[in-house]
């Protein structure tokens, strides 16, 4: 299964055995990797603000999972919560389940960052999109303890 830092740049060579279904930032290959045309959103490098702009207005999980499949290593605990936000407003179906996976454990690493609002939509966006218990109880434990710390509690 390919990490989060791996991208590929160029289409996925055409022929024998060879089959890709587009997607509006790229193509999906047999090989589970997003091939990203040169001067897509999703595949070239872009600042803070332009990760949240083409956050917001992705119109669905695949754009939203090959944002950040092409962007995952720059994303705060801001783009993480909104991914999040957007991806539990999406039908989620099987074949993201191994990308969710990945912003799971990216989001890990953020949580510490957030601050209420981030973490409500963290948690939120993770319950609707009805990943396995196993998958998210270690965020949902890190969203807990970071709500705890940050004198959330009550």
């Amino acid at each position: 299964q390919p990490q989060h830092s791996d991208r590929r740049l160029s289409p996925p060579m055409r022929g024998a055995g060879s089959r890709g279904e587009r997607q509006s930032y790229g193509i999906v290959g047999v090989d589970g990797f997003i091939y990203f045309k040169t001067g897509d959103a999703a595949g070239r490098q872009l600042n803070a603000k332009q990760i949240n702009s083409h956050i917001s207005n992705a119109s669905g999980a695949d754009e939203l999972l090959a944002l950040f499949a092409a962007h995952s290593a720059s994303l705060n605990h801001i783009h993480a919560a909104n991914l999040w936000n957007k991806l539990g407003k999406q039908r989620i179906e099987r074949r993201h389940e191994g990308r969710l996976e990945q912003l799971v454990q990216r989001t890990l690493d953020l949580v510490s960052s957030c601050d209420a609002r981030a973490l409500a939509n963290v948690a939120h966006g993770v319950a609707k999109c009805g990943l396995q218990v196993g998958v998210v109880r270690s965020l949902y434990t890190a969203v807990a303890e970071a709500a705890v710390r940050g004198g959330l509690a009550g």
